[in-house]
């Protein structure tokens, strides 16, 4: 989203009660996902095909990056995008879904001339900021639509995960005891 681009509050719900993927996957929802994923480990996807994993997976590593934190892929977004898939998209919000990855797809191939998986880093980069510059847009087209919530899942998954939650943001997962009476010290986290 461009800087000078500015959205009221009141449009941001609408946008994303439309969306309906940052207000239907709750933390403790998010949690159950990682949590099924670490008790069964590595496991093949139920829902995408290897074209679509393809596709997330170099999305999602253009987005969120392995600079001096881990990528996305590094902390497992793709099986956590597979499983909220399967598990919390009703069939129709997942044909439609599934329909808006290949629709993404298709923009790339006519405009930067590969699938997404195959684009070199350029115009991977190009094609991205063509979709994202609709984010915000209340009149989406597929491949943007796709795009909006493919976004806001990896960012999701992203941020929810356990190594990010420990590890970058310090978050204490499960705090120490309970003392009502504490004197809090600046920088502290417990």
């Amino acid at each position: 989203m461009s800087s000078s681009t500015r959205i009221d509050r009141r449009t941001l719900i609408k946008i994303l009660a439309r969306g309906g993927l940052a207000l239907s996957l709750t933390a403790g929802a998010a949690e159950t996902v990682w949590s099924a994923i670490a008790a069964d480990g590595a496991r093949e996807p139920r829902v995408l095909n290897a074209a679509q994993s393809g596709m997330i997976a170099r999305i999602a590593d253009a987005i969120l990056p392995r600079t001096d934190t881990p990528s996305a892929t590094d902390v497992g977004v793709l099986p956590w995008i597979d499983l909220v898939l399967a598990e919390y998209f009703s069939d129709a919000r997942r044909s439609v879904f599934l329909a808006d990855l290949t629709a993404i797809d298709d923009f790339a191939l006519a405009a930067a001339g590969a699938p997404v998986a195959r684009l070199e880093d350029l115009r991977l980069a190009s094609v991205i900021a063509t979709l994202d510059a609709a984010t915000g847009s209340l009149d989406l087209t597929p491949p943007q639509r796709g795009y909006v919530h493919l976004k806001e899942l990896i960012i999701h998954g992203y941020f929810t995960s356990r190594p990010v939650q420990q590890d970058i943001l310090k978050f204490v997962i499960v705090p120490g005891r309970y003392d009502a009476d504490v004197p809090l010290v600046p920088g502290s986290r417990t």
